[in-house]
């Protein structure tokens, strides 16, 4: 009971304020999850698609690992093998230092908290940013996340204020709204001002050599497109083979994460700024990270490769939910941390992890991959014992209950004795009584004693009266351990076993009116629909969107179906078209709408994707307070799905070196779980929605 996770987890419990963060954060999320899952058509067909995509992808992962260098470096990627954290601590510091970089911003990742990046920046002479909401305020503390996708769930909203009167305005007040605008205002200097960009990577898609983020805040948007260069980290396991089943993936890790059907931001990076493009940044580096990962490959924790990092089995673990991240000691906590941190930093120095789980089984009903987490934890228990990593005393126990096991006439004598000892002691035990360690150990514990009679008992009652029925019946079958055991395999939920294979076609959810389904899952995330009948009449919705930033310019991108530009000229508005010399920056952060077409929009989910270009800047969609997008109805496409060819034929035509998917504005929900509009990205979403023959 002296372990060092016992010592922290105690800690974890006596903090009234962890409790309450612990209490409020992960019981939602849950119930976020849920219901999510509740707007596809077969969700369990999903999860069970999902999961075989990421079994198939490490039966090939070498191969798909040479497809994705090869495209990355097609695409002008310069690719970078790390072994071990150091090296890729000085791969990235070694990028920066020749590129005279003495600021920059990070989006949030988990492998840069794994490699302890930010203390090898501050040696290197570059200071490093977080700017992921929560990752700022765990910056400004001194602190660690606590978990993988809210990284400071740990942290009460009177905690979040103090800190900010401390460390960054002493008015700053107690208002989530406005600690955020205060985060915004800070981050958004930084943002201007930094050398390098550096990111994780959500998914990276062989086939195109392209490098996905799924983010909320428009923090990763940001540090792809304003620095000079960008530098992503991944662990080889985020390979993904095509785009198709990145897409797949994408319509499971926002409902397992935060209950989102889609993060607000999916920001899709195939390589630096093309020529004419006026933004997005001159080179871009990838840091293949191993750290120990292959080692595990081909063995009986490959599985955890699977994992998509949503964090659904912290939240659902109720230890997990008891002591929070901080008690695993790594940056990956829960169930999953206590494969994953043995397997990269080894037995010795986590091994004891794995014994943290009650084995419920409530993680892996959660995964939306389907990751079989408890038998990998119950694999990593026998690996330690093992290597003889346990203590003596608890060994000796478990040898002798396996001496006793492999013996049953002594086993059900031990049980019978047990019995008829419990009977004097089980009023001592229950008034909480035992000595030393067995004491610590029951503490909050009800401690069954065995029956009168034993189960073994029973069975031989039971089949002694049963001896007269035939055995071939189906009810006698299912009787015998084979029959039941065949019967609970066929009965097996979809969370809890192998997963039966899914079609080959994945149900869709119907959209009989693609523009008005649209327009509803879009105002549902808080954008909002205008659908004109008349050019008259968009003209009078731009103006009025327009007039509600009076006196600061609007960003107006090129090739538009409306003549936007002109019209807002003829009333007076300053207009910043795409710039010919630089990206502009200044004046498009200082802009109160940003004006852009749309390639195509996503009627299940109110998305709208917009490939870079020359005529169409990254930042006219990000920088400005409002963004406004002309969308077009023949251009709505009914599912998510639907995408994967088209975005493909993009990259392989025109070839942008990024395409963005946008579902409403940027957001937030890092300080007290408050949903907040408007982090680094716009703060509203405008669509005005062209019926066909209008544009």
């Amino acid at each position: 009971m002296t372990s060092p996770f016992n010592r922290r987890a105690a800690l974890a419990l006596a903090d009234p304020h962890l409790q309450q963060a612990l209490g409020g954060g992960t019981g939602r999320f849950g119930e976020l999850r849920l219901k999510a899952f509740e707007s596809t058509a077969a969700p369990l067909a999903l999860r069970a698609r999902a999961r075989e995509i990421r079994r198939r992808t490490f039966e090939e992962v070498g191969r798909h690992l040479e497809t994705l260098m090869a495209n990355l470096r097609r695409a002008g990627v310069e690719v970078h093998a790390a072994p071990d954290a150091e090296a890729a601590r000085g791969i990235i510091a070694g990028i920066a230092r020749r590129h005279g970089a003495k600021l920059a911003v990070k989006s949030k990742s988990m492998a840069s908290e794994e490699i302890h990046l930010n203390e090898a920046l501050e040696k290197a002479g570059v200071r490093p940013v977080e700017t992921d909401l929560g990752e700022w305020i765990l910056q400004l503390a001194g602190e660690t996340p606590s978990h993988l996708v809210a990284p400071a769930l740990h942290k009460t909203l009177d905690q979040v204020a103090d800190l900010f009167a401390r460390k960054v305005d002493p008015g700053a007040g107690r208002d989530p709204e406005a600690l955020t605008a205060l985060a915004r205002r800070a981050l958004r200097q930084e943002f201007l001002a930094a050398g390098v960009g550096i990111s994780g990577v959500n998914f990276a898609i062989a086939e195109t050599g392209t490098l996905c983020l799924v983010t909320n805040e428009g923090n990763g948007r940001l540090v792809t497109t304003l620095p000079r260069v960008h530098i992503a980290l991944m662990g080889f396991e985020k390979v993904v083979p095509t785009l198709e089943e990145a897409l797949t993936l994408l319509a499971v890790l926002p409902r397992s994460a935060t209950g989102q059907k889609i993060t607000s931001y999916f920001t899709m990076v195939t390589g630096p700024r093309r020529p004419g493009e006026p933004d997005g940044p001159e080179e871009v580096h990838l840091v293949l990270l191993d750290n120990g990962r292959s080692r595990h490959l081909g063995g009986p924790f490959q599985e955890a490769f699977h994992c998509i990092r949503c964090g659904a089995c912290q939240n659902a673990c109720p230890v997990f939910q008891t002591v929070g991240g901080h008690a695993y000691d790594s940056v990956y906590g829960g169930p999953i941390g206590a494969v994953l941190s043995p397997m990269l930093r080894g037995l010795e120095a986590s091994g004891e992890l794995a014994a943290a789980s009650s084995l419920c089984g409530a993680c892996q009903e959660a995964c939306p991959v389907l990751v079989d987490i408890p038998r990998m934890l119950i694999e990593m228990r026998g690996a330690r014992v093992a290597q003889r990593t346990i203590g003596r005393g608890e060994a000796l126990l478990f040898r002798a209950a396996a001496w006793t096991m492999r013996r049953p006439a002594l086993w059900e004598l031990s049980f019978r004795a047990l019995s008829w000892l419990g009977r004097p002691l089980s009023g001592r035990l229950k008034a909480g009584w035992l000595p030393g360690a067995l004491g610590a150990w029951a503490k909050g514990r009800e401690l069954p004693f065995p029956a009168r009679r034993s189960f073994r008992d029973r069975w031989r009652e039971r089949q002694r009266g049963r001896k007269a029925a035939p055995a071939s019946s189906p009810a006698a079958e299912e009787r015998t351990p084979e029959g039941m055991v065949d019967r609970l395999r066929r009965q097996a939920a979809l969370g809890h076993g192998p997963a039966a294979p899914p079609p080959d076609t994945l149900p869709e959810v119907e959209v009989p009116d693609p523009p008005a389904r649209f327009q509803h899952e879009f105002e549902a995330v808080g954008g909002k629909v205008f659908r004109p009948a008349s050019l008259e009449e968009a003209k009078a919705h731009l103006l009025e969107l327009a007039g509600r930033w009076r006196g600061r310019p609007a960003a107006m991108s090129g090739g538009l179906p409306l003549p936007a530009a002109e019209w807002l000229r003829e009333a007076g508005f300053e207009v910043l078209p795409p710039s010919g010399e630089g990206d502009g920056r200044d004046r498009l952060a200082a802009a109160g709408l940003g004006v852009t077409g749309c390639a195509w929009a996503v009627a299940e989910t109110g998305t709208l994707v917009l490939p870079s270009g020359g005529d169409s800047p990254r930042l006219h969609s990000l920088l400005p307070e409002a963004h406004l997008a002309l969308v077009r109805e023949e251009t709505i496409v009914p599912h998510l799905s639907a995408l994967g060819p088209r975005i493909r034929g993009a990259i392989a035509g025109e070839r942008p070196s990024c395409v963005q998917l946008i579902t409403g504005p940027s957001r937030s929900a890092d300080i007290a779980l408050t949903l907040i509009r408007g982090v680094h990205g716009p703060r509203e979403v405008y669509v005005i929605l062209l019926p066909r023959g209008l544009a």
